[in-house]
């Protein structure tokens, strides 16, 4: 299958953020109604107009404020990484070469309900499409 950017990151337009779960200061998961993704660089986190990044206080706040908003847009650009844009704010997914190793985040829809098939999945990694620019 041909890579597309932007084309399994849209799936995620509708669904709600319903979990954000920090897992030994090392990633995040974060699960939407029918997909999770597991984020291995701390993202910038855009809630009521402002901005945090993880070394910020109310960092861990921000992201528990978006849990139940809607996504009503995604985006994946080279130079620009990954965006997941909410009703009511923003996860910005594009680290500095030296905050990520190889994997950026890894996307996993589930399958529908009675498939006898995995769902779909995309890894993003570092120098790969979206991320090529951290070569």
């Amino acid at each position: 299958m041909t890579y597309v950017p932007n084309a399994l990151l849209s799936r995620l337009v509708g669904d709600r953020l319903v979990a954000v779960t920090f897992v030994l200061d090392d990633y995040l998961q974060l699960q939407f109604d029918a997909a999770d993704m597991n984020v291995d660089a701390w993202p910038r986190v855009t809630h009521v107009d402002r901005t945090w990044t993880a070394v910020d206080l109310g960092y861990a706040d921000s992201l528990r404020h978006l849990c139940g908003a809607t996504v009503t847009s995604t985006s994946e650009r080279a130079g620009d990484g990954l965006r997941i844009t909410f009703d009511t704010g923003e996860i910005h997914i594009d680290p500095t070469r030296d905050e990520v190793h190889v994997e950026v985040a890894v996307l996993t829809l589930r399958p529908e309900p009675g498939s006898r098939h995995p769902g779909e999945w995309m890894c993003w990694r570092v120098g790969e499409d979206s991320f090529e620019h951290l070569r």
